[in-house]
């Protein structure tokens, strides 16, 4: 078996007395089962987080400033609120616990347009792209 450089090339396998034992730092870069394909980042568990900060979030009227301010975060002018009072059938749903997901609902609008910034910063739950940009609301 072929071993794999730092630069990615390959190279001719080391002869068995010129390996590093199992238990020395850094481990020896190869193909298969290296330190290059164990995934070691963190884990978290999205809708958990999502739950969390829904739970912590205060009462009151904090989540609709909320939204003025990431309209504003998105060079809006105007931001829509519509109480959508409809339900709609539950019979046919994938699982039976979307039933209370059917209606009535709250829909918000602005006119802002979601940057490529602004993508990049969703994917960040608990943490925001907003700090490093003073003139934004929601830092």
């Amino acid at each position: 078996m072929d071993s794999l450089e730092t630069n990615g090339s390959p190279s001719p396998s080391p002869s068995p007395s010129s390996k590093r034992s199992s238990g020395s730092f850094p481990p020896t870069p190869t193909r298969q089962g290296s330190f290059f394909s164990r995934d070691f980042g963190q884990k978290i568990d999205l809708c958990a987080r999502l739950r969390e900060i829904l739970i912590n979030y205060p009462s009151g009227t904090t989540i609709l400033k909320e939204f003025v301010q990431n309209a504003d975060d998105a060079g809006g002018s105007s931001v829509r609120f519509c109480v959508d009072q409809r339900t709609f059938p539950t019979e046919s749903l994938a699982d039976e616990k979307l039933a209370e997901f059917q209606g009535p609902s709250m829909l918000i609008y602005n006119n802002g347009v979601f940057s490529d910034d602004d993508f990049e910063s969703i994917q960040r739950i608990g943490d925001s792209l907003k700090k490093e940009k003073l003139a934004q609301i929601g830092r």
